[in-house]
């Protein structure tokens, strides 16, 4: 059937439960942002619909991760997550069907990183956060070049991603999320691995950080209308 060969494009090569289950949280997620804070998205028409996608997006608060699917339905994508979180049955499963990749904070896990290039390689997209860490300021801090390593031995189009509003309503530091505010993400246009991998690693990262930095701004002043 035409439209299941379409649907399995979101994340090829795995089993349907995996799309339905990552499917009913993705829709959970977008109507509590949208009820909470009025989340918008702009930009998801030019998420390629096939082959290998890395998200490289700025880093404010822990919502960022679930407002970045609100806009992605047509890939769903793969994300890096505290290896604490796999410490009990429930998280360990909730983690699986939202395509978590569990990491060691604070130490190069070469173990995560392989297996980022793995699922890209794959045909699957990835989302990453190349700052590396929650903003303290709010501000976007600089981009690291790890994500550069990825980029040349798998190949993905890279799309830029703009958030901005989370950290109004979570900051790093603050146990609990304000119950207002607003928040959007936008989508930027895929650049094409060949064009990163020319460049030297921290020229590249920087390139995308000011892309980033310029979505951002048209975010908060969309989100404000």
């Amino acid at each position: 059937m035409s439209w299941l060969s379409n649907y399995r494009k979101r994340m090829p090569n795995r089993p349907l439960w995996r799309l339905f289950a990552w499917q009913f949280m993705q829709q959970l997620a977008k109507l509590l942002l949208i009820v909470l804070y009025r989340a918008k998205h702009w930009g998801s028409e030019t998420i390629p619909a096939e082959g290998p996608v890395l998200f490289l997006a700025n880093h404010q608060s822990f919502y960022d991760p679930i407002l970045l699917g609100i806009g992605s339905s047509k890939r769903h994508f793969y994300s890096l997550g505290r290896s604490t979180l796999y410490d009990k049955k429930w998280s360990a499963f909730m983690g699986n069907i939202t395509n978590s990749i569990p990491v060691e904070q604070g130490a190069g896990d070469v173990k995560a990183m392989k297996k980022c290039i793995e699922v890209l390689k794959d045909g699957q997209a990835l989302m990453l956060f190349p700052e590396g860490a929650r903003t303290m300021t709010g501000e976007i801090e600089k981009f690291e070049t790890g994500a550069m390593l990825i980029i040349k031995r798998a190949r993905p189009r890279v799309v830029p991603v703009a958030i901005e509003g989370p950290y109004d309503i979570w900051p790093r530091g603050q146990k609990r999320p304000k119950f207002s505010g607003r928040m959007g993400i936008m989508y930027g246009e895929p650049i094409a691995a060949e064009t990163l991998n020319a460049m030297p690693a921290e020229d590249a990262m920087e390139m995308l950080r000011q892309r980033v930095i310029e979505m951002r701004q048209e975010v908060a002043q969309r989100i404000e209308r």
